[in-house]
C-alpha cells in the first residue's frame, strides 16, 4: 500500500467510524490526526508513491483505535504528581506535548500533570545534581498517536526563593508548550520549543539561548555577560537588560524591541528588515543599518515582515 492509498483510506475511516456514545469526530479532530500522519510520513521520508511500513497496512484498524480513544470528545482528567526533590544544580527536560514553567517557592518540587492515558514523563536526579525529565520513548506509531496525546500537559518546577548562585546548566525542550522563568543566576540557559512562547524575567547567565518557530520571546531584565540568541519564525522578539557579549535577535514574521542598559557606543550594530522600519533611539534609520567601531559587544538584529526598535542608555 503507497503512502497515498493509505492516506485516502486512513482518511474514509476516520469520517465513517463512529465514537463509543454514537456521534462523530470532528472536522478538527480528524484534521489533526492526518497532520499528525501526514508529518510522519514527510519525517521518515516516505513519498505519495512510495509503499508505507507493514504498521500502516491496515488503515481502518488504525482508525478504529484512534475513534475509540477519542470517546465522542468526552473531556478527560488530568492526572497529577507532585514530589519534593533533592536540591539540583543543573536541569535537562526534553520532552514533547506539555508547558514547562519554574516559579519560586519553598524547597525543591516538581509538579508534572499530564492528560489521563498519556505516560508521563520519568523524573529523576542523577550525575551529580542534575534534574532530568524526559517522556519515554514510544515504539510504535500507532500507540504514540491518539488525540489525547494532543491535550497538552504541564510540568511545574519549584526553587527555593533564595535559590543559591551556584546553578549551572539549564535546557528546557519542548515542542508543543510554552516555556517560562523567574529570576534565576544560571551559567547557561537554553530554551526551546515549536509550538510556545518563552518567557524569561530577571534571568542572569553567561549565556542565554531561546528558540521558537510558532511563538514569541521576552527576555525582560535579563542579563547575558557572552551571548544573548533568540530566533522565531512566527513571533515578536522583545529584549531588555544587560546584555553584553553578542546578541542576536531574529524572526521572519515579527517585531524586535531591544532595550539596553548600556551607551549605543558599547555596540557594533547589524541590522536588517524587509518590509518595516528601523528605529534607533526613536529616530529613523534606513532598511539596513551596518555600524563598525570595534565595541566589546554587538547586535545583530533581523526580521522579513516587522519593524526594529533599538533603545539605548544615554
Amino acid at each position: 500500500m503507497t503512502r497515498s492509498q493509505f492516506m485516502d483510506a486512513f482518511e474514509r475511516a476516520l469520517f465513517n467510524l463512529p465514537c463509543k456514545d454514537g456521534t462523530y469526530l470532528s472536522r478538527e479532530e480528524r484534521a489533526t490526526a492526518l497532520r499528525y500522519f501526514e508529518e510522519y510520513f514527510d519525517d521518515a521520508g516516505i513519498r505519495q508513491e512510495d509503499s508505507v511500513p507493514t504498521e500502516f497496512s491496515n488503515p481502518d484498524a488504525l482508525a478504529q483505535q484512534i475513534v475509540d480513544e477519542a470517546e465522542g470528545g468526552a473531556p478527560q482528567e488530568n492526572k497529577q504528581s507532585e514530589d519534593t526533590c533533592l536540591p539540583f544544580r543543573s536541569v535537562h527536560i526534553d520532552v514533547c506535548n506539555a508547558g514547562i514553567e519554574f516559579v519560586k517557592g519553598d524547597g525543591y518540587q516538581v509538579r508534572i500533570d499530564y492528560p489521563e492515558g498519556i505516560p508521563a514523563p520519568r523524573m529523576e536526579i542523577r550525575e551529580g545534581q542534575t534534574l532530568y525529565i524526559k517522556e519515554l520513548p514510544m515504539r510504535r506509531v500507532f500507540r504514540f498517536f491518539s488525540l489525547r496525546s494532543w491535550k497538552n500537559g504541564m510540568i511545574r518546577i519549584t526553587v527555593p526563593q533564595n535559590a543559591p548562585e551556584g546553578l549551572e546548566r539549564f535546557s528546557v525542550k519542548t515542542v508543543n508548550g510554552a516555556i517560562t522563568l523567574p529570576a534565576l543566576t544560571l551559567t547557561e540557559l537554553t530554551c526551546e520549543t515549536v509550538n510556545g512562547a518563552i518567557r524569561l524575567t530577571g534571568v542572569a547567565a553567561e549565556m542565554l539561548r531561546a528558540e521558537s518557530v510558532n511563538g514569541a520571546i521576552s527576555l525582560a531584565e535579563c542579563r547575558a555577560q557572552t551571548k544573548a540568541h533568540c530566533e522565531t519564525v512566527n513571533g515578536s522578539l522583545a529584549l531588555s537588560g544587560e546584555l553584553l557579549g553578542n546578541t542576536h535577535a531574529e524572526t521572519v514574521n515579527g517585531s524586535v524591541r531591544i532595550e539596553m542598559q548600556q551607551p549605543q557606543t558599547a555596540y557594533d550594530l547589524a541590522l536588517e528588515t524587509i518590509s518595516g522600519s528601523i528605529f534607533i533611539n526613536g529616530e529613523k534609520q534606513r532598511k539596513k543599518v551596518r555600524t563598525c567601531n570595534k565595541a566589546a559587544n554587538a547586535v545583530h538584529a533581523e526580521t522579513v515582515n516587522g519593524s526594529i526598535k533599538l533603545e539605548f542608555s544615554k
